[in-house]
């Protein structure tokens, strides 16, 4: 096999000279030069593609370029001078979607449970930058993790959102084509999507998909045919996330923020713990959800089984005042689809956000940093160019707001989830891409009966959590309610009577509810996606100020501790104010 992988390579790149090996799991591991960072992709593609080859280590370099590389220096010395700080016994790095759902499902036991992560809240990195989809799971290679837990996860998440209090819009997804000798195309694609397991997929003729879609007649497009899938939903990961942390929390989960694993300690094969910048924490159990940073967690583990690419994606937000064209999610088939895109993604297009915002984008590129999340003229030129079909023009006018986030893709484009054979106590949950937030509880699921069954064979069988408590209040939203609501809300709490971000109509009783909450948001950002305020059409122009003052007040700390998005990112530099002047103005 390692020959047809090495000749299919030569063909492919003839100036590669690949070194190969592969070990009793199926681990692929390939060296050499490649001359640009496209061909180091596509060669792991490539290698990856024989059914045997359980996935790909990717350690090809750039001919005379460095490829950037995380150093984990500093942050060791920072750890092992600070010493043990806590004993625990599970450890979940990482608190995006996958590790707060892991940490959520696992109170339901009696353990010390400590989540960390790099950034200063939960949901900092893909979850961050997600548009909030929850895929049917139609979209997705049959036979893969990905397909089976997407399809579970998509069930679950109505259960999810009942208990969590956090709001899930069963939108669907329509699949429109003009011309109708494709319509056998979409009779195929609803059986092959109902032979994997997806809710209810339906294939209507082009007069019933314009009575469900008049936007079809605004546009002055004749739909010939279309494929519905009902069980499309959307969320705010971040949200979503915040409320899994939140219940977690209830139910005995601590979270340690601005910390990042540096090392993992290892003694006879098992796992002892991690060394973090904020100090060691002993651990018997270390479930890796550290998203682009999964791969090299597991090489600090001793277990160097898998290679994170970093794909990197640009959305566009637009003003709530350009309305979505289309009551669901509707993507007009064989003409979108031929615009050039990444072929291992599902290449992006419209969407829109809960509260009404059209969603542009992502569009998928191949970056060598995973620290790269600047945006390209290339990548929102992209981006918008996907409303051409959607009555959305290709200008930037009614953009408030764009930004790229990383996709953690491994070679074999599918989730890798297990227990670690090489680290006794280590789990794996790496290349957690899309459909990772729709797949999220079924993953969560997953990981539970994997911890429950090693923890059986070490002799260690779990004890049920008397107390755990899987409801969570849903946090008031005073834009939401009527008059006499928000009447009756101000009469009780007088805070919620002051707006403090007038774009959204979010009042100070919201932030502060949010700052008082079980995993407070501690940076302006945080602030911002926990109730958003912000995230209107003057981006915290007149509100960032305000909300300053409110976390310096509920963290008892000086203005200028206050930060942007967490350590390094502090908005103010130095107090210039008399204390007289503050005193006045009551700060």
């Amino acid at each position: 096999m390692l020959e047809a992988i090495r000749t299919a390579l030569k063909e492919a790149f003839p100036d590669l000279e690949p070194e190969l090996s592969i070990d009793e799991r199926g681990i692929l591991t390939i060296r050499g030069e490649c001359a640009d960072w496209e061909e180091v992709v596509a060669a792991g593609h490539l290698a990856a593609k024989p059914p045997e080859v359980r996935n790909v280590v990717n350690e090809l370099s750039l001919r005379g370029k460095p490829v950037p590389r995380k150093d984990y220096g500093p942050y060791r010395e920072m750890g092992m001078k600070a010493g043990r700080i806590d004993t625990v016994d599970a450890l979940i790095i990482g608190a995006g979607i996958s590790g707060c759902a892991i940490a959520r499902e696992l109170s339901k036991y009696r353990l010390r449970i400590l989540a960390v992560d790099k950034g200063d809240d939960v949901a900092c990195g893909a979850t961050r930058a997600n548009n909030g989809n929850i895929h049917p799971g139609h979209d997705v290679k049959p036979g893969t993790l990905k397909a089976k837990l997407n399809v579970r996860g998509n069930e679950m998440y109505t259960r999810w959102a009942q208990e969590l209090g956090f709001e899930l819009q069963r939108c669907g997804i329509l699949g429109a084509v003009t011309d109708i000798s494709l319509k056998p195309l979409l009779e195929k694609a609803a059986e092959n999507a109902r032979t994997m397991g997806v809710f209810n997929p339906q294939v209507l003729d082009g007069e019933r998909a314009k009575r469900m879609e008049p936007g079809f007649a605004e546009q002055g497009i004749e739909p010939a045919a279309a494929i519905w899938f009902p069980s499309m939903g959307l969320v705010d990961p971040y949200k979503a996330a915040a409320a899994l942390a939140e219940n977690a929390a209830m139910n005995g989960v601590r979270f340690l923020f601005n910390c990042t694993v540096a090392d993992i300690l290892t003694n006879d094969g098992r796992v002892k713990g991690a060394v973090t910048s904020r100090g060691i924490i002993e651990a018997s159990c270390i479930i890796n959800c550290a998203g682009v940073y999964a791969d090299e967690i597991s090489a600090l583990a001793g277990d160097k089984c898998y290679t994170i690419h970093p794909r990197k994606g640009t959305i566009a937000i637009l003003d709530k005042n350009r309305k979505p064209v289309y009551h669901s999610l509707m993507k007009l088939l064989g003409r979108s689809a031929q615009k050039k895109r990444n072929s291992d993604s599902k290449g992006g297009g419209v969407c829109r956000t809960l509260e009404g915002n059209i969603l542009m984008g992502p569009s998928a590129v191949e970056v060598p940093d995973k620290e790269d999340l600047s945006s390209t003229q290339e990548g929102l030129a992209y981006a918008m160019s996907l409303g051409e079909d959607y009555g959305i023009s290709n200008g930037s006018g009614g953009i408030i707001r764009f930004f790229s986030g990383i996709r953690p893709a491994d070679y074999k484009e599918d989730f890798f989830i297990e227990l670690s054979p090489v680290t006794r106590g280590f789990i794996n949950v790496g290349g957690i891409q899309s459909p990772g937030l729709a797949a999220a509880p079924a993953i969560a699921e997953m990981v539970e009966g994997i911890f429950v069954e090693a923890a059986a064979k070490d002799g260690f069988p779990l004890e049920r959590n008397p107390g755990f408590n899987p409801l969570r209040k849903r946090e008031t939203e005073f834009r939401h309610l009527n008059r006499e609501e928000q009447d009756e809300l101000i009469r009780r709490d007088p805070a919620y009577g002051r707006i403090i971000c007038r774009c959204e109509t979010v009042t100070e009783g919201e932030i502060l509810a949010a700052l008082r909450s079980p995993v407070p948001p501690m940076s302006v950002d945080a602030v911002k996606r926990r109730t958003r305020a912000g995230m209107g059409r003057c981006q915290g122009g007149f509100c960032q100020c305000r909300i300053v003052e409110l976390l310096a007040r509920e963290m008892g700390t000086d203005l200028t501790a206050v930060t942007l998005r967490g350590e390094g990112t502090n908005i103010l530099a130095a107090d210039t104010r008399p204390q007289a002047g503050r005193e006045a103005a009551g700060l």
